[in-house]
């Protein structure tokens, strides 16, 4: 495995960004897989001059790389930066009215930091150190935010708390069947550029409809807001005897083949919308 090491201070702080050129396998949020085959739409989508920015700035411009920086300095830089760990998700409730910032305390959630990075890789006067680090942080948060339990809970860590058995018989938690058991039932096997490619082709007339808005909270918020109806009507409401208030932890519930044709489509969707989103942030920041 070839690495390179990119240093990055970041205010008071000092970062060891480590970036593979190969990456083991591991579960992240989406999956390592799904986050490289965004990150590879989104590489694709990017203007030239957005393309040219990152390579001067990164020394690469390997969006899919980047992607999982996050997850693999998670415990590094929840020591670094406190809280860090929650900025992967906006834990919006499906079943009661807590909004934001309630559920986002002291901004400690993605809609919160995807508008502060972002700002911050617009910045001509911030450092290259924190321009760097927000590259890391909008690659990994505008994806994790189209996965649907990255954007909802029901008092249940988003589905980590929910024990599901998979037809074949594997034993998981709801989350990690959305964040990798789908993506792996759609792509597996395949290549993740080949997959990319496709579904930059396939998703090309929803292009004017994904990229548009000022990257500000309230656009976020409204493509969270996708995520979390998504989770509501779907990733939970689909899920056998489903109801508000339902104890949902004390018992393994039997995923049927039929829960899983009816996610599938949303997933490809999804990753599909994270790619073209966040070429459009990196764009919005870089290229105009």
């Amino acid at each position: 495995m070839r690495v390179s090491i990119t240093s990055i201070r970041l205010g008071g702080l000092f970062l060891a960004a480590v970036l593979f050129c190969t990456v083991a396998s591991h579960v992240y949020a989406w999956g390592a897989k799904g986050h490289r085959v965004a990150g590879h739409m989104a590489h694709d989508l990017k203007a030239p001059e957005t393309r040219a920015a990152i390579q001067q700035l990164m020394g690469s411009d390997d969006l899919a790389t980047f992607s999982l920086y996050l997850d693999q300095r998670k415990d590094q830089l929840e020591q670094d930066i406190p809280g860090s760990r929650q900025w992967q998700y906006d834990d919006v409730p499906i079943c009661t009215t807590k909004s934001y910032p309630e559920y986002c305390p002291q901004g400690t959630c993605a809609s919160t930091q995807i508008v502060q990075h972002y700002r911050l890789l617009s910045d001509v006067h911030a450092s290259k150190g924190k321009k760097q680090f927000a590259v890391f942080v909008l690659t990994h948060l505008v994806e994790d935010m189209h996965q649907p339990l990255h954007a909802s809970d029901n008092e249940d860590q988003g589905g980590n708390q929910v024990k599901v058995r998979l037809p074949d018989g594997r034993k998981l938690k709801l989350h990690a069947v959305w964040d990798t058991s789908l993506v792996e039932r759609l792509y597996g096997g395949q290549n993740e550029m080949t997959v990319a490619k496709r579904l930059v082709q396939k998703y090309a007339s929803r292009a004017t409809e994904w990229q548009t808005g000022r990257i500000d909270l309230a656009t976020i918020q409204a493509w969270i807001e996708e995520s979390t109806h998504l989770a509501k009507e779907v990733a939970y409401g689909k899920l056998p005897s489903f109801a508000c208030g339902a104890d949902m932890e004390q018992t393994r519930i039997a995923l049927s083949d039929d829960y899983l044709h009816q996610a599938e489509p949303v997933v490809e969707e999804q990753l599909a919308k994270a790619g073209y989103r966040l070429a459009y942030i990196l764009n919005r920041a870089l290229g105009d």
